[in-house]
Formats: C-alpha cells, structure tokens, sequence
C-alpha cells in the first residue's frame, strides 16, 4: 500500500534531497533575445557551441524548433492553443499525447503552463517520443519543450464568441490571464468562462423515422401485440389487415365509432423536442506560483478548480396504455393497446454536473552532477447525471382498466393520476494523487561519451466511489487501486564521430528502459524497452525501438457508474434500419490488463543547408493482447460475438445495446506516416518602416526593457541549417513578424494493417476491408493533414485541411445490409491581424497596443461525410446532420495585453 503515507514520506525527503544538492552554476538572468529585439529586426549572428538554455536532456535534438517570430505566424493566444495547433507536428504513430516540458524540466501537470501567453515563449521544441524516456514517461508520447522568455509580465483579456452558418446555436467565450516572470519566478492566474446554447433536431434539415413503436401526441391504436390485427371489424372497413390505426383528434373529447379510426397512423416530428448538441457551461479558475527555495530550488504550486455543465433534450416522454374490449372510450371488440406522447409533461431529459479540483506541486534542482524532479498531484472530479424517463402512469392505467367512465385514455391524464418522475441518477466521485521523483545524471564515460541514466520512482492511490438507480433499482461500485512504481532508462553511446570513435559510424547510441508497477488489484505489469538513435551524417537521422509493455483497464473503465440513455438513434446492421435504443454505459468490473508491443522505425532528414525543410518518415508495427476498446458499433459480426449485449422485442426490433468496454482478444496495426516541414522568411522588414520606436515600447512595456548581451546559445542566435546538431531544425527566423513569411506542413499516414480478433473463436475483423468498430465506418486506408501560413507585418493566415479516404462497411450476416462512408475533406481557414504591430493604427488608437482580432471558420466548405446503402439510400441516422450537427461555424475573438504602468525616470 502506498497512499497517503507514500505522498508524505516523499514529501519529507525533498528538504534532505536540496540540503545535500551541490549549488548548480546560475543560469544568466538573460537567456534569450528581448522581445523588442525580436520584433524590431535586431538579429546579430553568433556562432557557439553551447546549448540553448532550457534545452533537454540528452543528445537527440528536435524535429522541430520554434522561433517567438514562428511562433507568431500561427496566430493563437496560449501555449494550450499552440499545442493543439501543433497536433500534425506532435502526433505519435504510437497512440500517446505528447509529453509537454518547461524550460527542459518535468512539471506536474499541464495546468501548470496551458494558459500562458504565446508572447511569453522563447523558444519551442518538438522532439521524438524517445526523449520522453530521460523524463521518466513512456517512449509512446513526444516531446513539447516550451521555453519561457526570463522576464515577462503582461494582463491578457479575450472576448469570443462563435455560430454556425446555419444557424441553431451560438458559443460565447470570455477569459483573462495574469503573468509575471522575473529573476524570483512566476506567477499565473487565469479565468475563464465559456458557453453554449442547444442545438435541437428541427433546426437542421433531418428527415424524421417512425419510431419503434407508433408512438404520437394524440395517439395511435395497435393490438396488444404489435403487428398482429387490431380489430376484424376495422380490417373489413378498410379492405386490408389493419395493424395501426391513427385516434380521430376528436376521442379527446369522448368516445368515437369505429370508421372514425378508419385512417392511417398519426405522426409527431419530435425534433423540437430532442437535441443534437447539449447547452453547455464552463468555468474554471487557475493559479501557478513559481518561487525559488532553498537556495537554488526551484519550487511551483498549481491549484485548479472548474464546473461544467451539461443539458440534453431526449424527446417527449412516452405511454403505452392498456385498452380493455370493455372499456366505454373504446370501439373495439377486444383488448388494444394505445401508444401516445405526453406532450402535457416536461420532454425527456439528461443532465451531467462535473466538479474538478486540482492541486499539484513541481520541485526541481541539481545534486552532485545528477539533475532531480520531484512532483506531486491530487485531482477530485464529482460527475452527477440526473436522466428524466417521464412519470409513472400506474394509478391511470389501473382506473382505465377499472372502466372508471371519467377516465378518457385519450384525454390528458390528469396531474392526480400521476405518479412521481421516472428518474435515473448517477454519481461518481475520483480521487487520484501521485508523487514522483525523477534524477537524471552520468554514471560513467566511455569512448563515444557518457552513459546517462534516468531513474523513476513512484506512488500512486486512485478510489472511485459510483452509485447509479436506474428504473428503481441501485447499484454501487466502490473500487480502489494502489500503485507502487519504478523506471530505469539507459542512454548508451557506442560511436561518435565528434569524439573520434568509430567515427564512420557517425553519431550512434542506444537505450535500454525497465518499468514495473505494482497496482493493488491486478499484481505486476512490466514494460521493456530498447532502441538505436543513430545519426550517420549531419542531414540524417534514424530511431529503431521496441516496446514491450502491460496496460491495466483505468479505474474509469472498471467502475463507472451504470447510466441508460433513451432515445439513442442507431443504424442496426442486422435489419439494416435505424432504431431509437436504450444505451447502457458505464464501467466493465470483467476488463482484463493488455499486453502490447510495438515496433518503430522512424527517419528525420534535412537535405539542404540553408533552408529549414524537414523530411520524416515512421514505421509502426503494433501487436496487442486483451486490447481494451470501447465497444464498437454494432455490426452483425459484433452481435453474433456479444449476443448478450443486445435486446431485441418479439418483433426483432433493436431495443438496447450495452455500450460498456470489453476486450478484444488481439489487435494487430500497421502504418506508415510520412510528412514534410518547410518554412521560409520572404522578405525581410521594410527600411525605415517607422515602427521600430513604437515595439521597444511594447517590449519594455511587457517587462524585457532594452536589448542587452545575449548569451551564446540563445535561440534567436543560432545558425541556420542542416543536421542535427543544437539549435538545429528551426523555422526560419524573422525580425519579430515584421517581413514575410510562409510555412507549411503536410503528414501522409497509410494503414497498412487493421485487424482485431475480438474473441477467441472469431470472428476476425478486417478494419479495411468491410468491418468496422466505430460508427463513422472502417479505418480509412489513408489520411492527410495539411498546414499552411503566410503572414506579413502582422497580418497572417493560416488553412488547414483534412483527408480521409472512403469506407465500406458490411452489413447483414449475408452482407447484403452494407454500407459506403464516403471520403471526407475538411478545410479550416483563420485569418488574424496583430494591430500592435500597425505603427499608424496604434499611433491613432492608443487602446490597440497589444491588441489582436482572428476571424476563423471551421470546415469552411461545410462538408460533412455522405453514408449510402447498397441502393444509395441514407439510413436516418447517418443522415449528414447526425453525423456534423454543427457544420460550417464562423468564430470571431478580440484579445488584448495590457501591460504594466512603465516605472518613472529615464528610459534605459
């Protein structure tokens, strides 16, 4: 058991671990260009070998490296924003989210830097996922390394607000954030809020379905079992078997012939009533604190605290009523049942509530030539979900069939005879805390270089406590998990051209990693690891690695709640109709642990000096045991292995799915994924443009004051060109947005392999040839994302596209029931204007200093994917609107720094 204790002792250890540290040699106050210097086109040149401050650990340098001018053409306001813009660049062939570093250190969780300002980034770096080995995480993730500038200090306000071009729903957004950075540390508060409005059924073009049953808001009449004939008499009317007959509107008032059910079924469109988004409502308040102890520790507090909310219409709530032959309401001979919408009650509806609190805590420092990390996190989240099902009708239906005369099964059922809501809860409380020390450091030299070690130890302790009452009945579910952790990773070097040997070889290291966790409810999993990083020439470089490693199930997918979702509309496979189902979700106490591993062969190339165009190319192969997934969208293969997970009614008709997870029992991918980088400054800042005086303002407003030396090293110095070597890999550099520059991005993935066996006895699914797990079809065979900008003096735009190739997916056991996924091409487009940088504007306003406005639209052709059956026919719930509600969306943001009040006396 490690828990509470665990965190405590390790916590008691750090002053001991920073007493014992030897002092490191101070970094210089001024590691980096001033913020003028970059945006007014100083740019001296100084050639050194020394690494740029903050940079990683290790020798492998980055794919990618950002520049404050780079960093500026993708116009986005947060280093939250930068990553997401990033995701083409940080996407790992191995399934993980990049690992995101500060100044080349561990932090403890990503609230510790997401809301800080772009203006405040130095430099960033992009590197492989093996770099994440030296930090102590797995090698699936890469790595983001964000630099801050030393000093910073700036209030950032942004007001957005967002709707699509058809309509229907409206986002509004406000967020404001507070940075300081100076020689004593930084401190960050930010607010945000955000919401948005419903989007319902009826304000998109949908064809509506007959329900599973004919279900209207003055009625329908079927016999007691659906599809058998209501009446002989009524059959004989109407010349042909009469299995559903629409109630005359004029049975609310009394009672009616038969001819007066001589008459098709009655209708209700119910789009009005159900929704394709959720409102929504968001706020969240974040606070960082960093400040130096102990001397030459560095020490950082984050607190976290958010509410979200979330309101779905699920459609009118629904009637089944018994009608006795007997009944004085009734023109039938025997027994019918009547099918009606109460429209008189509130409509179905489901609502979700989620509590988050954060804390966690960074210590970092260096002790006898070994660089140590200690970080500390403890998350609560609270989910409560309230479904309202209708009410209970118990005491109408006993008067209707006590033949009570005032009692008109036709009429609103008065309030009296109303039972009490039909209502199912949810609530699910998390707790998870964890701590870990991380050292880094040389255990000995060979020939080609030092051999590095990163060891890792850690605790974690997680209790989930879920209650759920669904139709009256209540489950519990009171899990707790306990992890013991370690981690040893080796960097060893076995040629090295810069150190004369084997010096043909180039530049050649291997690394060798070992994990075990001990987790209380599922004993020892372990992970091995191995690789070769080998850079033959400069323009070259190569990664080999295995992985062998054990996943548990998270604590989520064990014990989560149970909660039924009505209403749900699905294509079912095996009739190849669309239904309305009861969703079961929730957590699987079955899930067994994984075993996966993955093989990669990754190259970067650089082929010309002078130029910042990058080449890379990744090869992964991956093989999982007991892969846990969600469970997949209901095909005739997926039944025919989960029979269980499926209820149908006496007619066949598909009434509920169990969503909740399973294992597959082996899942096997390939793919290959290629793209090109290439950046390119052209043109360089007019002479005598005027607005260098008016951006040293700006940037002694924002805290950097005038140029001073720059250090060897820094990132606006480094030289440009091929290899690998450090600051190797940057965009072109520019005198502070100022000029022209273009930059662009394509990633090419091809899947060459996709198949799961998701039982031992089969079936085989073949996820690009016919099968599918997800319900937007197969694996595309191909995908791309694209990038492209182009920005000059402060005024930019940036597109970016998506492609996936088309899918077909089986159907019906004998495969007639299949269906087409078209292709899908998605353009976004953003334009923005930095009226700081517009020396005439900001002279006439004075307000627009430090200002910005973007203007985005989101899939800007408003496509969205076409689903076709084997005679073209859209199935209603692949209906384009289902598949994209939101479609074409326009997004407008002001946003706005307010510096400081300048100190008195003369300027330096």
């Amino acid at each position: 058991m490690v828990r509470l204790p665990l965190l405590l002792s390790g916590i008691a250890l750090l002053p001991a671990l920073a007493a014992a540290q030897e002092r490191a040699p101070a970094e210089p106050d001024r590691h980096g260009p001033a913020p003028d210097a970059e945006m007014a086109g100083d740019e001296d040149i100084v050639v050194t070998g020394q690494r740029p401050p903050g940079s990683v650990i290790g020798d492998i340098a980055p794919e990618l490296v950002l520049s404050p001018a780079d960093i500026r053409t993708y116009g986005v306001s947060s280093i939250t924003d930068l990553i997401a813009e990033l995701g083409p660049q940080t996407t790992s062939g191995r399934g993980g989210r990049p690992v995101v570093l500060l100044n080349g250190k561990r932090i403890s969780s990503f609230a510790e830097i997401r809301d800080i300002p772009t203006e405040a980034i130095l430099r960033a770096e992009i590197l492989p996922e093996e770099v994440a080995l030296k930090y102590g995480y797995r090698a699936d993730q890469k790595v983001v390394n964000i630099v801050l500038r030393p000093r910073f200090r700036t209030t950032t306000a942004e007001l957005t607000g967002a709707a699509p071009t058809e309509g229907g729903q409206s986002s509004a957004s406000a967020e404001s954030s507070l940075l300081r950075i100076n020689k004593e540390g930084r401190f960050n508060l930010a607010l945000k809020y955000q919401r948005s409005s419903a989007l319902y059924e009826d304000e998109r073009d949908i064809v509506a379905d007959t329900p599973r049953r004919p279900y209207d808001v003055t009625g329908n009449i079927t016999a007691p079992v659906y599809g058998d004939e209501i009446d002989p008499a009524l059959s004989a009317l109407a010349g042909q078997p009469v299995t559903a007959a629409g109630v005359p509107a004029a049975a609310a008032q009394g009672a009616q012939p038969l001819t007066a059910f001589n008459r098709p079924i009655n209708t209700t469109d119910t789009g009005r009533y159900r929704t394709l988004l959720p409102q929504t409502d968001s706020v969240s308040m974040n606070a960082v604190l960093n400040r130096t102890i102990f001397g030459d520790v560095s020490a950082t507090v984050n607190g976290t605290l958010s509410y979200d909310e979330s309101d779905s219409a699920q459609g009118l709530a629904t009637a089944s009523i018994r009608l006795p032959g007997e009944s004085p309401f009734s023109p039938f001979a025997g027994e019918t049942r009547l099918y009606r919408y109460l429209d008189e009650i509130d409509p179905r509806t489901q609502q979700s509530k989620t509590v988050t609190g954060h804390l966690g805590f960074t210590l970092s420092g260096a002790a006898k030539g070994w660089q140590w990390n200690a970080t500390g996190n403890y998350d609560r989240t609270e989910i409560r979900t309230r479904t309202r099902n209708g009410v209970d009708i118990a005491d109408f239906q006993a008067g209707i069939d006590a033949l009570d005369p005032t009692l008109n099964p036709f009429a609103p059922i008065p309030a009296a005879l109303m039972g009490g809501p039909l209502i199912d809860r949810a609530r699910s409380v998390e707790g998870v805390g964890n701590i870990q020390l991380v050292a880094n450091g040389t255990l000995a030299r060979l020939p080609a270089g030092p051999v590095s070690a990163t060891v890792k130890l850690g605790g974690e302790f997680n209790d989930l406590d879920a209650h759920s009452t669904r139709a009256g009945m209540m489950t519990d579910s009171d899990l707790s998990r306990d992890i013991a952790s370690g981690q040893i990773s080796l960097d060893l070097p076995l040629a090295s051209r810069k150190r004369g040997f084997i010096g043909p070889l180039g530049e050649l290291s291997a690394n060798v990693n070992l994990a075990y966790d001990r987790l209380s409810d599922f004993g020892g999993l372990t992970t091995l690891g191995y690789g070769l990083n080998w850079t033959p020439i400069p323009a070259i470089r190569l990664i080999a690695s295995v992985t062998e490693d054990e996943n548990a199930p998270t604590m989520q997918q064990l014990g989560n709640p149970t909660i039924a979702t009505s209403g749900v509309r699905i294509f079912d496979y095996v009739r190849g109709e669309t239904v309305d189902v009861t969703r079961i979700s929730g957590g699987n106490p079955t899930l067994q642990a994984d075993d996966r591993r993955v093989f990669k062969l990754g190259a970067t190339i650089r082929p010309f000096t002078g130029n910042d165009l990058t080449l890379s190319a990744d090869y992964v192969n991956s093989r999982v045991r007991d892969a846990v997934a969600a469970f997949p969208t209901p095909t005739a293969a997926i039944e025919a292995a989960f029979p269980d997970r499926f209820v149908r009614d006496a007619s066949g008709q598909l009434v509920s799915v169990d969503s909740r997870p399973i294992n597959f029992t082996r899942q096997n991918s390939e793919e290959l994924r290629w793209g090109i980088n290439f950046s390119k400054q052209l043109s360089s800042p007019p002479a005598g443009a005027g607005n260098r005086p008016m951006l040293r303002e700006l940037a002694r407003d924002a805290g950097d004051g005038p140029p001073a030396e720059r250090p060897a090293g820094s990132d606006a110095d480094r030289p440009r060109g091929a290899g690998f070597g450090p600051g190797g890999g940057g965009f072109g550099r520019g005198p502070g947005g100022r000029g022209t520059r273009m930059q662009f991005a394509v990633y090419h993935t091809v899947h060459l392999r996709e198949e799961i066996l998701v039982r031992p006895d089969g079936p085989m699914l073949d996820l690009l040839d016919g099968d599918a797990i997800g319900s937007t079809g197969g694996q595309p065979r191909h995908e791309v994302e694209a990038q492209a900008g182009l920005t000059h003096n402060g005024l930019g735009a940036r597109l970016s596209a998506a492609w996936r190739s088309g899918t077909d997916v089986n159907g019906g056991p004998d495969g007639s029931d299949s269906l087409h996924f078209s292709s899908l091409t998605t353009i976004n487009l953003r334009f923005f204007a930095d009226l700081g940088q517009q020396a005439k504007l900001v002279s006439a306003v004075p307000f627009l200093r430090g200002s910005r406005i973007t203007l985005s639209v989101t899939n800007l052709f408003n496509e969205r994917m076409r689903v076709r059956d084997a005679v073209g026919i859209t199935p209603v719930s692949y209906q384009p609107d289902y598949l994209d509600p939101l479609g074409r969306s326009i997004r407008i943001s002001f946003r706005k720094l307010f510096f400081p009040p300048r100190p008195s006396g003369p300027r330096p």
